[in-house]
């Protein structure tokens, strides 16, 4: 398994790092690193989970995420066998904090330094942007030089002036950088992953992490600011969300025993508490586009 906290994968003579990443799957490992990160998604879909938040994606997803903000893409085709042949595409930058020293602290430089410190926070913004964003980082990663240096600050630029965005936590968000913590949280979070379709049950979790359901109750709770029963309605909420959308071939009772829940009635009410509507409303403004 690999290291909950990453080493840099930033060669010590460059300032950054931008790729393209054509793989099976994304990293599904639950880890951190002390770099910026800028994550676009050109194709695969599956669940990420941020810090405490839980979220499905697509095509268009993009994050930016401040250092030591722990992480993990857990892609649908992660799961599929060997043989499969479908592949995930996406678009990574990496790059240091204090990348260009003294200059942060310039007017000039105002509204980048007010993006870094929401990327505390983690930020996510629409795929509009997404698209143009994109476009930049490939041009970025065949650039060199000075040039590639202005391509970098160009896309920081971009997103520091966006208006429409959306931070992932409150600030009273916190997360100690701690390799055999973040290991544990790994553990539960992609056993979660791969069971919340049936019954999970607090001892049974618990039992994962050779613990109580009193003091695993206890630990997810100080870990990640959240209950582990609603850490896990949000997980299958997620999940029913892109259900109601892509397969509309499944009534929205078959959605609510696909993601786990023992009733319609509860599915409904734990779905708009977090979604804000019910799944009907849900999949009407969808399939009304």
């Amino acid at each position: 398994m690999k290291a909950a906290i990453q080493k840099s994968s930033i060669p010590d003579e460059k300032i950054f790092v931008a790729r393209e990443l054509k793989e099976r799957h994304f990293d599904p490992t639950w880890h951190s690193h002390r770099e910026y990160q800028l994550f676009v998604v050109l194709k695969g879909t599956g669940t990420r989970f941020i810090g405490n938040t839980v979220k499905s994606f697509t095509t268009g997803d993009i994050t930016f995420l401040g250092p030591g903000v722990p992480h993990l893409w857990r892609n649908d085709t992660s799961y599929f066998s060997k043989s499969s042949r479908q592949r995930t595409h996406g678009l990574v930058i990496y790059f240091r904090e204090g990348f260009i020293g003294d200059l942060l602290d310039k007017e000039e430089m105002q509204q980048v330094r007010a993006l870094f410190k929401k990327a505390a926070r983690g930020i996510e913004f629409p795929a509009d942007i997404a698209v143009h964003i994109a476009v930049k980082i490939k041009e970025l990663i065949g650039t060199h030089g000075t040039a590639s240096l202005i391509g970098l600050l160009q896309i920081l630029d971009m997103l520091s002036v966006a208006r429409d965005f959306h931070l992932l936590h409150n600030e009273t968000y916190t997360y100690e950088l701690n390799e055999s913590e973040t290991q544990r949280i790994n553990i539960v979070y992609n056993y979660a992953a791969q069971h919340f379709h049936n019954g999970i049950s607090l001892e049974q979790v618990s039992r994962l992490l050779n613990m109580t359901p009193t003091s695993f109750s206890r630990y997810f709770k100080m870990k990640t600011s959240k209950s582990f029963s609603d850490f896990l309605s949000e997980l299958r909420i997620r999940h029913a969300s892109k259900l109601l959308v892509e397969d509309d071939s499944k009534s929205i009772s078959q959605i609510s025993a696909a993601c786990g829940f023992n009733t319609l009635s509860n599915f409904n009410r734990q779905f708009k508490v977090f979604m804000q509507m019910t799944p009907r409303d849900y999949r009407d403004q969808f399939t009304a586009l």
